[in-house]
């Protein structure tokens, strides 16, 4: 091989690596801990945009998720910037990135995320169930995992719940269908389930039995899942944020102050 074509090669891998490292030097120093934080003052969180997330309506501002960290924040002395994202995978990207510090929602505590998450103490324990119009006609409702081979059953994008799905059908030994809708949340499917929009979804079960309150004409008692820890997401390299998190969760959940949020959302 000639010098001249192997001066080309190195050129390439060059303009190849040189803004890679870049990328990842500058998407490294992005990324907040505590100190960075108290610095900013600012606490930058990432949750969904749902009565458990985070919901405006007029001048109101409310959400379970919502509530628990602007106390977190309150406690630091730092203001509170809020961003809303119904994808998870999405989230992982921006968190990764270090556009946000804390993905405030209840993702469940899997492997599935790797190196790339760590999670805080959690909150509660919760398993998937699946959401459906009731039925006059009892044949029509599902009250087995097996009725739904080769049916389609409806989720947001990049759903934490998709996993669940997939292995549920290697469990039945039959395919079902997953579609995924860009821009919804949970509380968004469970609604056009209640209008007939669509025939099913996936929710979490704490939050699937207070939307029943709300659509009283749904169906939320098949489990999906077993249980799994709900928790919240700090990078890795947050490592003091995730410790000072922990610490104020600890105190937090199970006082007075969160029952009353949790009875309020829950």
């Amino acid at each position: 091989m000639s010098r001249k074509i192997l001066i080309v090669i190195a050129l390439l891998i060059l303009v190849v690596l040189v803004p890679a490292f870049y990328w990842m030097h500058h998407s490294k120093n992005r990324i907040h801990d505590l100190p960075g934080i108290l610095d900013s003052g600012r606490l930058s969180v990432l949750t969904d945009s749902s009565s458990i997330g985070f919901s405006v309506k007029g001048d109101s501002v409310s959400g379970f998720q919502y509530e628990i960290v602007k106390a977190f924040a309150d406690s630091l002395g730092v203001e509170l910037v809020i961003s809303e994202k119904n994808d998870l995978k999405a989230c992982m990207d921006g968190l990764g990135a270090g556009d946000y510090d804390i993905i405030a929602n209840l993702v469940p505590v899997t492997t599935e995320w790797g190196k790339n998450a760590s999670f805080s103490i959690p909150f509660f324990a919760s398993r998937e169930v699946l959401v459906q119009r009731i039925n006059t006609d009892l044949s029509k409702q599902v009250t087995k995992h097996s009725q739904l081979a080769n049916d389609t059953i409806y989720i947001p994008v990049n759903s934490p719940f998709k996993m669940r799905l997939i292995h549920l059908s290697n469990e039945i030994a039959d395919p079902i269908h997953i579609l995924e809708l860009k821009n919804k949340s949970s509380e968004q499917m469970v609604r056009m389930v209640a209008n007939g929009n669509i025939k099913y979804t996936i929710c979490n079960e704490q939050f699937a039995q207070r939307l029943k309150k709300k659509f009283p004409n749904i169906d939320v008692s098949i489990p999906i899942g077993f249980a799994q820890q709900q928790a919240w997401v700090v990078h890795p390299n947050s490592p003091l944020l995730l410790e000072k998190l922990n610490e104020f969760l600890d105190d937090f959940i199970g006082s007075s102050a969160y029952w009353n949020i949790y009875r309020k959302y829950f």
